[in-house]
């Protein structure tokens, strides 16, 4: 009988797979990070959806965090792997678009002259520099709340 490398290598290969993603789903928390979750309203109503960014302060210690806004509420998370943030003091941005359709297909466009996503919040709130959001990680905690206004 004939065994070809073929099958002797394909089970090998899917074996190596297979630890590579199992160790890939692990969420260790980076070591120092904190949960940390809360809220966003705009004109005081819950923010549908979104995004919020933390970056550290010029200087200070921290790793920059995201956490996805839904119906008002978001939860932080270092890494893909690392729920919480690190704790240290951020700038925080918010960005919060109308859904985009995206053209047909064909010729892309480009992206300077080519549609461009609706701020359903001021454009203020989408960059660090602008914002005039910050916050000082110190604990844990699930009470973190950022009121956006404008128009």
């Amino acid at each position: 009988m004939q065994v070809s490398v073929q099958s002797r290598f394909f089970p090998a290969v899917l074996a190596g797979l297979l630890v590579v993603i199992a160790g890939c789903n692990s969420a260790k928390p980076i070591a120092g990070s904190v949960p940390v979750s809360g809220t966003v309203t705009f004109n005081g109503q819950p923010l549908e959806q979104g995004e919020v960014w933390f970056a550290p302060e010029s200087g200070g210690k921290g790793q920059p965090a995201t956490g996805q806004i839904k119906n008002g509420k978001f939860t932080m998370v270092t890494t893909a792997s690392s729920p919480g943030v690190v704790a240290g003091k951020y700038k925080v941005s918010i960005i919060s678009n109308k859904p985009f359709t995206p053209p047909k297909l064909g010729t892309p466009p480009d992206p300077k002259t080519g549609p461009q996503p609706e701020s359903l919040i001021p454009k203020k709130y989408n960059d660090i520099t602008t914002s005039g959001l910050e916050v000082d990680v110190k604990a844990a905690t699930s009470s973190l709340t950022f009121a956006l206004s404008g128009e």
